[in-house]
C-alpha cells in the first residue's frame, strides 16, 4: 500500500516508518508544525516537546536515512483556533481541558489526516501505542505505554484508514529496533510538556493571552468562607496546598466559575460515582444502556460502570467512587482490550 506516516522526529514514529518499509509499503513521511519555530526560540524549553525546531530537524534526518520523501504540514492557524483557544476557554470556565485528546481528533487524525489522504495515500500511520483490528480500536500490548485513552476521540469512520505499527511492541523493543536500524533518535527522550507551553509555565501562558487572575472566595462544602484564592485557573479538582485548612488534608472539590469561587473539602468529599459526559464518540454499536469499564484520567485505573446514553450525551455511574472526577477531562469506556468510546466529562453529580 501507499502509506503516509506522521513523522514527529521521535523514536516511535521513526520505528513506525521503518516497520512500514520492512512490510513492503510505499511510504511518504509527513511532519506537522503546530507552532512557528520562532515561538520556541523565545522560550526556555525544560523538557522535550513535540513539533519543535529540533523535532523538525530530526524528522528530516530520519526521512533522509530511509530515503523517503518528507512533507511538512503547517497547521499553526487551525491549531491555534481549535486547540489553543479551546484550552483557554475551558480554563476561563473553571474546567480542566485535555488538549491532546482534542488534538488527536481535530488535528492529527482530522485536519492533517484529510490532507494526507488527499495526497493519494491509502492509509495513515503514526507511532502511537494502540492497535486497530478490523476497524476497531484496542489497547496496546504494552499497558504502560498504551495511548488508547487519548486516541479514543478519533471519529469511528477514520479507524479503517489508520495503522499503528507499534501497537504490538513494548517501548524497549521499539528502542532496540531503532538502535539496530541505526536511527539516530533511538535513545531520544519523550515529549512531556504541551507544544504550546514548552516551558511548562502556565501562568506566563495565561498572562500572554490576557487572561486575568481574579481573586475570589474559598468556601467549604457547607458554604462557609475560609479564605481567598488567587485565580481560578491556578486550581483543578483534587488539588491540595490551598492556603486554608479544615483541620485535615484539604482538597479542591469543585470550581464555581459563575461565582469565581473554589469549594474545598476533605478527601472523602472529592470522591464521586456519578457524572455526565458530552460530545460522546461511540466507536462500536452499543445499546442505550450498557456496562463497561471507565477511565477518567490517563494515569488512573478503570473501574466498572453503567452507562445510559442518547448518542451524544451520557450519564455514568461507577460501582466504586472515583477520586477527582474533573469536568473537561476525557472519560473513556472499555470492554477488556476494546475501546468502546469516549466523551468529555461535563458535570459531576
Amino acid at each position: 500500500m501507499r502509506v503516509g506516516v506522521l513523522l514527529s522526529g521521535g523514536v516511535d514514529s521513526a520505528v513506525a516508518l521503518h516497520s512500514l518499509l520492512e512490510a513492503g509499503h510505499d511510504v511518504i513521511a509527513y511532519h506537522m508544525k503546530t507552532m512557528p519555530d520562532e515561538f520556541y526560540l523565545a522560550r526556555q524549553i525544560k523538557h522535550k516537546v513535540c513539533c519543535s525546531p529540533a523535532d523538525t530537524f530530526d524528522a528530516q534526518l530520519i526521512a533522509k536515512h530511509f530515503s523517503v520523501p518528507l512533507k511538512v504540514i503547517h497547521v499553526e492557524d487551525v491549531f491555534r483556533r481549535t486547540v489553543v483557544d479551546y484550552y483557554l476557554k475551558e480554563y476561563k470556565n473553571g474546567r480542566t481541558p485535555n488538549p491532546c485528546y482534542l488534538c488527536n481528533r481535530l488535528i492529527k487524525f482530522g485536519f492533517v489526516m484529510d490532507l494526507i489522504l488527499s495526497d493519494g495515500v491509502d492509509m495513515v500511520a503514526s507511532g502511537h501505542y494502540a492497535r486497530i483490528i478490523d476497524g476497531k480500536l484496542y489497547r496496546a500490548l504494552d499497558k504502560e505505554k498504551d495511548q488508547s485513552y487519548f486516541l479514543a476521540s478519533i471519529e469511528r469512520h477514520r479507524l479503517a484508514k489508520i495503522i499503528f505499527p507499534n501497537g504490538d511492541k513494548t517501548k524497549s523493543q521499539v528502542r532496540e529496533i531503532a538502535a539496530k536500524a541505526n536511527i539516530h533518535v533511538h535513545s531520544k527522550q519523550e515529549s512531556q510538556d504541551l507544544c504550546f507551553i514548552p516551558d511548562g509555565d502556565q501562568e506566563r501562558f495565561f498572562k500572554e493571552h490576557n487572561v486575568e487572575f481574579n481573586e475570589g472566595p474559598i468556601y467549604d462544602v457547607h458554604g462557609k468562607e475560609l479564605g481567598r484564592h488567587k485565580g481560578l485557573i491556578r486550581y483543578t479538582i483534587g488539588q491540595r496546598r490551598l492556603g486554608v485548612s479544615l483541620g485535615s488534608r484539604t482538597y479542591v472539590v469543585r470550581i464555581d466559575a459563575q461565582r469565581n469561587a473554589i469549594i474545598v473539602g476533605k478527601e472523602e468529599d472529592v470522591y464521586r460515582n456519578k457524572f455526565t459526559v458530552s460530545h460522546l464518540n461511540l466507536l462500536v454499536d452499543l445499546p442505550e444502556e450498557f456496562s463497561a469499564f471507565v477511565k477518567v484520567r490517563k494515569n488512573t485505573s478503570e473501574v466498572p460502570c453503567f452507562v445510559r446514553h442518547n448518542g451524544s450525551e451520557a450519564e455514568v455511574e461507577t460501582k466504586e467512587p472515583l477520586f477527582a472526577v474533573t469536568p473537561g477531562q476525557a472519560a473513556v469506556f472499555y470492554d477488556a482490550e476494546l475501546v468502546l468510546g469516549s466523551g468529555i466529562i461535563e458535570e459531576v453529580l
